[in-house]
């Protein structure tokens, strides 16, 4: 019989599962709508407040920019704190600027006006600095209550939940889009609901607890962090893999939405119905991927989901206003592939960070690879603002740049190729991996297919049943 200290931490380990996947669902449209390169924030700063590309780039890195500043910053702010209360304090302060920001632009000016640049500079500066650090808690803190043998299929649990509430946060953008176009009331609407859901999760978040809750941070200064993450046996080969990959997805990231209104003529509903779409399959997609990857291993995860998502993406390179119906079947496509690429990344950074310099680890990994994502978007915005803008390019220069992202992306999987994964024994060729991974995809279509199918009662199983 087990201990009852031992019952009580199992009851207690369910109940932070519990609330953590609540949690999710209360904040799904804040994950959705505050980055500023989400469609909801692209269509309010270019088709809304008529920000140009430059500024728009600029814009779009700040939390990119912040990410490499919390690494500089952390050891003097996170001092004397826990990870949760880091948590908790970066959040209430950050729900605290997007309700002032919500209450604010209606009072901005429009058509490029400086004044309502410089606002949304300083705005997206601030709130992207407390998510960062927010983030760093955050990520430090999961490994405290999600066990490690678990942690893809939690993950991929809670994200498949999360899935279900972007579907219906998504319906009430489209409905409130559809009926109030060329309006802010929509706008606000969406900051309301993205303020007081954040709201609630975060008080639900203060029901987790650990037995480390009164364990502070360990947050060396940089150099230290530096020597820390370079003595880490495959981190710093993660790392630059990590920043070449997030360099290109922020290359084109940001403007594919900007793409879709201004090249392809569609409007923000007609957009969320494809980020709905991608939600639906990413539903399906977060379980299956957890599965797997919690049996396969991360990096098969990892090549495997980025090389059917590229598939897709190679499409935006033909896209014309006649066929922009291919983004339906692209977005679905892509849905259920990507979140194998995040899913893998996110849990092989937990597994590649050593347990006792974690913070340092998931903070220098953080400000590299933002580095990287902070310059992308830039550079990306003057080429369209030169090309596009001031030479009268066509859209041939967004397919240049799509195209140059998607070969990228691929060509980057050589760098994770020489990373072992902790735990998984000796490393495998990559063919033998990817054979291991297609036999546990069959496995689980098999055991999902078997679960749809309603079995009857064998009446002789029951008589031969012991008592």
């Amino acid at each position: 019989m087990a201990p009852a200290s031992e019952g009580g931490l199992v009851k207690n380990s369910r109940r932070n599962l519990r609330i953590g996947i609540i949690e999710g669902l209360l904040s799904t449209p804040y994950s959705v709508a505050v980055v500023p390169g989400s469609f909801i924030i692209a269509a309010l700063l270019t088709q809304w407040f008529g920000i140009g590309k430059s500024s728009f780039g600029w814009i779009v890195s700040m939390p990119s920019w912040t990410n490499v500043l919390q690494a500089v910053l952390l050891p003097f702010l996170a001092r004397g704190m826990t990870p949760k209360g880091l948590v908790l304090g970066m959040g209430w302060f950050n729900v605290t600027l997007w309700a002032l920001m919500a209450a604010l632009i209606g009072f901005l000016p429009r058509n490029d006006s400086s004044a309502t640049v410089t606002f949304f500079l300083a705005f997206f500066f601030f709130a992207s600095a407390s998510a960062a650090f927010q983030s760093v808690g955050w990520i430090t803190w999961v490994r405290e209550w999600v066990p490690s043998k678990i942690r893809g299929t939690y993950l991929g649990k809670r994200n498949s939940w999360m899935g279900v509430a972007t579907m219906g946060f998504l319906a009430l953008v489209m409905l409130v889009f559809k009926n109030h176009k060329d309006s802010l009331p929509p706008y606000l609407w969406v900051l309301g609901a993205v303020v007081v859901g954040r709201l609630l999760g975060l008080l639900f978040m203060r029901g987790i607890r650990t037995r480390r809750d009164g364990v502070t941070l360990a947050a060396p200064r940089l150099t230290q962090a530096l020597r820390d993450c370079r003595s880490a046996p495959g981190l710093p080969m993660f790392i630059l893999f990590s920043a070449w990959m997030n360099f290109w997805m922020g290359f084109t990231g940001p403007f594919a939405s900007v793409f879709c209104f201004e090249e392809l003529g569609l409007d923000p509903g007609v957009f969320a119905t494809f980020t709905a779409l991608a939600a639906l399959s990413g539903i399906l997609g977060w379980v299956f991927w957890g599965r797997i990857s919690d049996r396969a291993g991360n990096v098969p995860v990892i090549v495997v989901g980025l090389l059917l998502w590229e598939m897709s993406n190679f499409f935006w390179v033909c896209l014309q206003p006649s066929n922009a119906w291919l983004l339906y079947p692209m977005f679905v496509w892509s849905g259920f592939f990507s979140v194998a690429f995040f899913m893998g990344v996110f849990n092989l950074l937990l597994n590649l960070s050593p347990g006792k310099n974690s913070m340092s680890a998931i903070s220098i990994h953080m400000a590299v690879t933002s580095l990287a994502s902070a310059v992308a978007p830039i550079i990306a915005g003057s080429l369209l603002q030169e090309f596009l803008v001031q030479r009268g390019g066509g859209m041939a220069i967004y397919q240049i740049g799509f195209a140059m992202k998607s070969l990228s992306l691929l060509v980057g999987l050589l760098l994770l190729f020489p990373i072992r994964e902790p735990g998984r024994g000796p490393r495998r060729s990559m063919p033998v991996a990817f054979r291991a991974i297609s036999q546990t995809m069959a496995t689980q279509g098999l055991e999902l297919f078997l679960n749809l199918i309603p079995t009857r009662n064998n009446p002789s199983k029951k008589r031969d049943a012991k008592p």
